[in-house]
């Protein structure tokens, strides 16, 4: 059956900003966007805090382990606090065909970015004189045997990355009917169309909105440069930083948005 996706005008409740349909075989999902505020009032919030945590726990083909009782949360308030009075989350839920029982089954939240680090920036090794000879160095960087020391051949140059928003938390649950299907993709879209209306509403649209987020290089960062967001910045983290079980490398990437 063809998908579709709808575009609800925003509902009565001040909790969902804006809501989405996609109808297919099977269970129909929807995504809803709420503010940080209201999200702490929603009664299946527990159940988004639980997704979550179990989203981070699945890391059989992660090349960089956690420690088996990694928390990503650990209130069910934690989340709306770290988004902070301007972020918002966008959350997918399946309902089954009698429409009765509604389950979370994806998350994805946006955060204004903070420009508190700094990051190395290594010309030859970030941005590259060809966007696809940059992917494969980079891959050949993951994959190598070499690849914790591969910016030690390039002068870094440490550097605060500049930014807009960032992308946080994209969590689904482990769980083979919804992962694969592209639903970590429409979360995002919905985050970045929510952007794309704010800014709208402001009247300046002359510059792209910069959409930041940060990645462990080692598990996530293919996966991010085929999304399109590109690498301005990298740390090297040690063993314990974000509950990882040895050093890796963070990467600061950014795709930009235009209206």
């Amino acid at each position: 059956m063809p998908t579709s996706v709808t575009l609800h005008a925003a509902l009565t409740s001040d909790s969902t900003i804006r809501s989405f349909s996609h109808m297919q075989s099977g269970p129909d999902i929807s995504i809803e966007l709420f503010t940080s505020q209201d999200l702490l009032a929603q009664p299946w919030l527990s159940e988004l805090t639980k997704m979550i945590n179990a989203s981070y726990l699945v890391g059989h083909t992660d090349r960089i382990k956690y420690l088996n009782n990694k928390l990503r949360l650990r209130s069910d308030s934690d989340l709306s606090r770290e988004l902070g009075v301007s972020g918002f989350t966008a959350v997918a839920f399946a309902r089954d065909q009698a429409g009765e029982k509604a389950e979370v089954i994806g998350t994805a939240s946006m955060k204004p970015w903070k420009n508190d680090e700094l990051w190395l920036r290594g010309e030859g090794e970030i941005e590259g004189e060809d966007g696809k000879k940059n992917k494969d160095k980079i891959q050949d960087e993951i994959d190598g045997a070499e690849a914790d020391t591969a910016t030690d051949e390039h002068v870094l140059l440490e550097s605060i990355c500049p930014g807009d928003y960032e992308l946080a938390v994209v969590a689904l649950p482990p769980d083979n009917r919804y992962r694969g299907k592209g639903i970590a993709g429409r979360l995002v879209k919905a985050c970045e169309d929510e952007l794309l209306r704010r800014r709208s509403q402001e009247g300046d649209q002359s510059q792209p909105i910069r959409v930041m987020i940060r990645v462990l290089k080692e598990n996530a960062g293919v996966y991010w440069l085929k999304q399109g967001f590109k690498v301005v910045g990298s740390q090297r983290r040690p063993a314990g930083f974000w509950d990882a079980l040895e050093p890796f490398t963070l990467w600061a990437m950014v795709r930009e948005l235009r209206t």
